[in-house]
């Protein structure tokens, strides 16, 4: 409980104002819950929403100055270790309040999040946990924000980097067995992982990512995680982010004998007609069974997300990790003939989950497996005969919003305008219709969809699909 105390006469500040009015009108004017409804959906008039994206410049303007007068009032009785400078901690203070925004956009856009509460995970007063985070942190200014070259290494994050390690190597070495599989040295090597992953330096990450399974294994498995579901979701993210990376199955439920995770009930519980596209009833039946399941539960998954938008209406966040867990892990296990309308949806699928679920706003990771494969197989196969012109046409502009510059893929632009004109494309509204008849999140992909558009007829002329 806070006490005020004040020998002023004058009025007190409004932060004070605010904190005694809190205080007094405690449990005297509650909401009622409200629970999701039949969609899967809650209502976003009580809580905080961010529509609009955060921009990257906006955020490089908060580093321009390094000297902070405080860290937040959060941070004023946590125990720092003393080798961490103030500008590094007023770093890691600012980053915490955009992180998620940057990093998972869906959920943080989409996401029901009840007041209070945000979405990434604490690193306590560990201090292992603090040198990472301050690593991690000042590589994602340097990188990202200030878009320097991987070769300009910054001596004070490599500093922190190794002091980390050494604190780690250390824990592990010891004698507290329970300390070696904390939430907290599980944090660390996660952080580690999603670093190297980041860094393009995929050899580290699956190291890190194989000394995580281990650790989960001698917890108990995930299932020990429900009570921390920023961890827990975190560790996913990172499986999936680095498996696609490097081309590889992930090391969760990577055992075909392993059970999958469950479709959330929201996007399984009914297929009614009215989620069946004209394209989805002609192609569902040819579908493989397993992914015809998949590809409309992400076509649920879409619709609920289109409509949350359309009604100010907030997806539960556990619907949206638990889609992003059960599609993608059922994709990764699956793989059909090069060139077929299967293997072409899954590769499709595939690259459009990790877009809205597991890439981080407006940021291309380098040396991306998925986008090599990606692309070689859109060089071949997107034009052939076995694949729909209008799947065909989804497939492209996934790419284009995800994986590729159309500005640097000159065949891609190509690709497009062919495909458009094939599908009577002459207005963006058309190609609207056409990409939401397949899967399309217009809260996530509006502006760029229609930025790719503009520039396709800015060389076509102004209708796309004349010649």
């Amino acid at each position: 409980m806070p006490f005020i105390v004040s020998s002023n006469i004058d009025k007190v500040d409004p932060a004070t104002r605010k904190l005694i009015r809190r205080h007094v009108m405690r449990g005297k004017k509650r909401k009622k819950a409200e629970g999701p409804g039949a969609a899967g959906l809650a209502s976003a008039d009580s809580i905080q929403n961010h529509r609009t994206q955060i921009r990257l410049q906006e955020v490089l303007d908060m580093y321009t100055l390094l000297q902070p007068g405080c860290f937040g009032t959060h941070r004023y009785f946590v125990d720092f270790p003393n080798e961490i400078e103030p500008s590094i901690l007023w770093n890691i203070e600012q980053v915490s309040t955009v992180a998620m925004r940057i990093m998972f956009p869906l959920l943080t856009e989409m996401g029901f999040q009840p007041e209070g509460k945000v979405w990434n995970y604490p690193i306590g007063c560990d201090a292992a946990a603090f040198h990472i985070n301050a690593f991690a942190v000042q590589s994602f200014i340097d990188r990202v924000l200030r878009r320097q070259s991987e070769d300009m290494v910054d001596p004070v994050a490599t500093l922190h980097h190794q002091k980390g390690l050494k604190l780690i190597r250390e824990r592990l070495d010891g004698d507290d067995e329970e300390a070696k599989i904390s939430d907290a040295t599980i944090g660390v090597v996660l952080k580690l992982a999603s670093a190297a992953q980041f860094g393009g330096h995929v050899g580290i990450a699956q190291q890190h990512m194989h000394g995580l399974w281990e650790m989960t294994n001698l917890r108990g498995g995930l299932r020990v995680f429900q009570d921390n579901p920023k961890l827990l979701v975190e560790i996913w993210r990172c499986d999936l982010g680095i498996a696609l990376l490097a081309n590889s199955n992930p090391v969760f439920y990577r055992q075909p004998s392993e059970p999958l995770p469950d479709y959330p009930e929201q996007v399984i519980s009914s297929f009614s007609p009215s989620i069946y596209s004209q394209e989805d009833a002609q192609l569902v039946p040819d579908r493989n069974v397993h992914l015809a399941e998949v590809w409309l539960v992400m076509r649920k998954f879409c619709l609920l997300a289109n409509l949350g938008t359309q009604t100010r209406m907030l997806i539960q966040p556990a619907t949206i990790y638990g889609t992003m867990t059960a599609v993608m892990y059922r994709l990764l296990r699956m793989g059909f003939t090069a060139g077929t309308l299967d293997e072409s949806s899954r590769l499709g699928l595939l690259a459009f989950t990790h877009h809205i679920f597991l890439q981080w706003q407006d940021i291309r990771l380098p040396c991306h497996s998925l986008s090599e494969s990606y692309r070689n197989y859109l060089q071949v196969y997107a034009l052939r005969d076995t694949i729909p012109p209008q799947i065909s046409l989804w497939l492209l502009m996934v790419g284009a919003i995800s994986l590729f510059s159309v500005s640097d893929e000159m065949w891609l632009a190509d690709y497009l305008r062919r495909q458009a004109t094939r599908c009577g494309v002459k207005t963006w509204k058309d190609g609207q219709e056409i990409l939401k008849s397949s899967m399309w999140i217009s809260l996530l992909d509006e502006k760029s969809g229609k930025q790719i558009y503009d520039s396709l007829t800015e060389i076509s002329g102004p209708v796309l699909g004349t010649d």
